[in-house]
Order: structure tokens, then sequence, then C-alpha cells
């Protein structure tokens, strides 16, 4: 009897677990900023930008652009995977990414891009 209850005590205590994490992450907000708040505290970290790209060159495995958002201007890459990205000059986007340090300047590395109309 002391075995059954062991085994659902821990079932119960596992499930509560795992929706509390499911909850957790649901809430868990990726921070908006402006291109000038931008420090070297953040590289690592993940952040939200929007912005207008101003500038475009394609590699066969990536594509960097500048992004500007009228108080700053970024460089952001984008590794070319199987999926197909569309961003064009003068596109206004949303990204959220990871702030990477590369030549002592600060850029971008994207996860997710939108475009904003």
């Amino acid at each position: 009897m002391q075995e059954k209850t062991l085994l659902k005590l821990s079932l119960v205590v596992s499930l509560t677990g795992l929706l509390l994490l499911i909850i957790i992450l649901e809430q868990i907000e990726i921070k908006e900023y402006k291109i000038k708040d931008l420090t070297n505290e953040l590289i690592g970290k993940d952040v939200q930008l929007k912005g207008t790209i101003t500038r475009i060159t394609e590699t066969p495995g990536l594509i960097i652009f500048n992004m500007n958002d009228k108080t700053g201007e970024i460089a952001g890459i984008i590794f070319k995977d199987e999926q197909q990205i569309n961003i064009t000059k003068d596109q206004d986007v949303e990204i959220t990414g990871k702030i990477q340090l590369y030549k002592s300047k600060l850029e971008i590395e994207v996860n997710e891009l939108k475009s904003i109309n």
C-alpha cells in the first residue's frame, strides 16, 4: 500500500512541476530595446528590436544586414538553414535574437524576423 501511495504522490508532483514550467515559459517575455540602449552587458542575451533594413549582403551561408531604428544602427546576421528568408532594403522589421560581439562591435544573431507595416 505504501508503494502505491508513493507512486501516486510522485506522479502528482511531477505533473504539477511540468505544468508550472509550461506556465512560467509562457510568461517569460523577451525585452524590447532601442539600438542606442544596447551595451556589452547584453552580450549573450536575447533581445527584441524594431527598425528598418538599410543594407543587405547575401553570402552562400548567411545574410548580413544593417538595421536602423532612428536611435542607432546595428548589424544583424541570419544563418541560412533550409528556410527561405525574404527581406528587402527599407523594409520595417521586428527581430528577436542574441547580442554578439564581432570585431569589437555589437551585432545581433537573428532567431526570428517578422515584417511589420
